[in-house]
Formats: C-alpha cells, sequence, structure tokens
C-alpha cells in the first residue's frame, strides 16, 4: 500500500504501476481539483476500485464523483472493517466485468516465437513462461503490436503510460532494460532492437525456421 500527499503525486504513482483499489481524501483537496483526480484515476485506471472519503460533500457533488469515475464516497466516521469488506467487494467485480470484457475480444496475441495471454497478462517464448510486472507487460504488447516498426521513446510514453513528458524517456529505457532480460537474454535470437537516436523495434521471427529447397539437379 502506498500513501502519497498530492493528486499529482497520486496522478505519477499510478501512471507507472497498476492498483486494485485507490483511496482519495477530498477533504485536503478543493472539490473541483477531487473531481478532476477522480477523472485520470479512472481514464488511466479503468480496473481499479476508486473510493473517495466525504466528510462534507453534499449530494450533488457525491453525483458529479460518480458521474467522474468514482465507484463509492465513504463519510466520516466509518468503521475500518466495513470499508475493507466494502473496497474488497467493488475490487473483485472489477475484476469479473474486466474479465467478461476480455473474453470477447481476442485473447492471445502471437509473434514468431512469442506468445501473449492478453486476459490473464502472460507471456510465454518458446513455451518458456515469462514473468513480466503489469507495465512490462503493456509495454511489450505495445512493441508486439508495432512488430518491425521503429517507435520512439515519446511514442512509448503516450501509449503506455498515456503521457508525452519527454523528461519521461529515461524510465522508458529502463523498462526497455528490464524487457529484454526476461524477453532475449536466455534466446539467441533478440528481439527488442535499439534504433539509435529514433528508439526501439520489435523484430518479428519465424518461429520455425525455413526448410532449405533441394535444388534441381
Amino acid at each position: 500500500m502506498e500513501t502519497v500527499v498530492s493528486a499529482k503525486e497520486c496522478l505519477q504513482y499510478t501512471r507507472f504501476a497498476e492498483y486494485q483499489g485507490v483511496l482519495v481524501d477530498s477533504d485536503s483537496l478543493v472539490f473541483e481539483d477531487t473531481l478532476v483526480l477522480v477523472k485520470h484515476l479512472r481514464q488511466e485506471n479503468s480496473d481499479a476500485a476508486i473510493f473517495v472519503f466525504a466528510r462534507y460533500l453534499d449530494l450533488e457533488q457525491r453525483l458529479r464523483l460518480f458521474a467522474a469515475g468514482a465507484d463509492d464516497c465513504v463519510r466520516e466516521p466509518f468503521f475500518a472493517s466495513e470499508l475493507a469488506v466494502r473496497l474488497g467487494l467493488t475490487i473483485r467485480l472489477r475484476q469479473a466485468a474486466s474479465d467478461l470484457a476480455g473474453s470477447k475480444t481476442a485473447s492471445v496475441l502471437r509473434s514468431g516465437d512469442l506468445e501473449l495471454d492478453l486476459i490473464r497478462r502472460r507471456a510465454a517464448r518458446l513455451g518458456k513462461a515469462i514473468d513480466l510486472r503489469p507495465k512490462e507487460f503493456l509495454l511489450l504488447e505495445y512493441l508486439v503490436r508495432n512488430a518491425n516498426r521503429p517507435v520512439t521513446r515519446t511514442m512509448i510514453l503516450e501509449h503506455v503510460w498515456n503521457s508525452s513528458f519527454e523528461g519521461l524517456t529515461n524510465v522508458v529505457d529502463v523498462y526497455i532494460s528490464a524487457l529484454r532480460s526476461k524477453v532475449d537474454r536466455d534466446f539467441p535470437q533478440k528481439l527488442i532492437q535499439t534504433n539509435r537516436g529514433v528508439g526501439y523495434t520489435f523484430t518479428c521471427v519465424s518461429a520455425f525456421p525455413a526448410t532449405p529447397r533441394n535444388r534441381a539437379s
């Protein structure tokens, strides 16, 4: 569990990691700032349960928070045990909805000898499982969907982190390095290539080498 002291810091944390639940203390923010924060949290964390602590909010404000993406407004004082139950239930409901939505779309993405299970968020190469963190999986998925096409660090930031702040491009390099150690290290064929001055390219290779044809005598 992480604790932050500002809306900006909250967005930074949720942008670079996936959380099942986010608790927002509205009393520490101007209401309009709380509303904007909830909207951004919902856009970037569609499956997260978002609870807002609301001591002084009126009905109209609570309705606006629900419309922005909040799952519940919790009035103080409250029982921690009740909050835990309500939060756990909301997390399970959102996860179930996400699984149902995912089952209606293509569930497996393949490129050469690499396979991505988009529902279970699992990766494997030549049948060998690859343990990836959530953002690593999203990054690999983006690279695979753009196989054999160079993508810049800015493009990666916009599609994987929903950010265009170029000051974060070093974060991309860190994640690419971690991804390489997991996807390429134990295999002779390296899939993730560096394009100096541009970015990176995921190189799609055949899972099975071509069989040489016999020449006619």
